[in-house]
């Protein structure tokens, strides 16, 4: 069961990505009102909203929508596991999928899922498309025991829309790893791009609110101007 706060939370990113709030948001007071919920409520949904980086806090003077410092070329919030976009905005992705497949984990994918190498995954490889710009290229792994079924037309769309839709999946954690990469042999045949172009590679481990790995990816970025954003609160300094 989702919390109430998380539900708030999600409602306000939703209306700030459609536009309906662009500059500041409602009081708390007002907030508690429409959502008749508690105040502690709303501030723990506005914690989950400034972790994000998604808004800003004035003292004093209430809830700001964040304003990128860059706002050309492609834009990723890591922090909010949102995709491509803007903060607010999001970049509309369309894939083509190049291989789908139910595979044995085997040691290496095993490792980092935390499960056994004769466990099975779904392999999904798929170029990522925003209007005829190929923005990258996608391997990735979900262990079947949380994703029990996946097929072409879900791995074309978004897959972890749907695994949150109908696996009451939590994405709640994740582990990323951000570094410059050439492509090889087997990715530039993929991505039909010369061997050794430069791209910025993610890999990714996706966890569940009890902790567990269900999802071990690596995307490689072809966009020169992308922008990679995460907001940083350190509350042990």
């Amino acid at each position: 069961m989702v919390l109430k706060y998380k539900k708030v939370a999600f409602e306000i990113s939703r209306q700030i990505t459609d536009g309906k709030y662009t500059d500041k948001l409602p009081s708390e007071a007002e907030l508690v009102e429409k959502y008749n919920t508690s105040r502690n409520t709303i501030r723990n949904a506005m914690d989950a909203l400034f972790e994000q980086g998604l808004i800003k806090r004035v003292q004093g003077s209430g809830y700001f929508i964040n304003v990128p410092l860059h706002s050309d070329g492609y834009f990723m919030n890591i922090a909010g596991k949102n995709g491509l976009g803007s903060l607010g905005k999001r970049t509309i992705i369309k894939s083509k999928v190049n291989a789908l497949k139910v595979i044995p984990a085997g040691k290496e994918i095993a490792a980092h899922l935390d499960c056994d190498p004769d466990d099975q995954v779904y392999y999904v490889s798929r170029l990522r498309f925003s209007n005829k710009d190929l923005v990258s290229l996608e391997h990735a792994y979900y262990l079947k025991q949380q994703v029990p079924y996946l097929n072409k037309e879900i791995c074309e769309d978004s897959i972890f829309s749907f695994i949150v839709e109908n696996y009451d999946i939590e994405v709640t954690n994740a582990d990323e790893y951000v570094s410059v990469y050439s492509l090889g042999e087997n990715e530039a045949q993929e991505s039909k791009q010369p061997v050794g172009t430069p791209t910025l590679k993610i890999e990714e481990i996706n966890c569940t609110k009890n902790e567990h790995p269900f999802n071990y990816s690596n995307s490689f970025y072809f966009q020169k101007g992308m922008t990679v954003y995460m907001h940083i609160n350190n509350s042990l300094s």
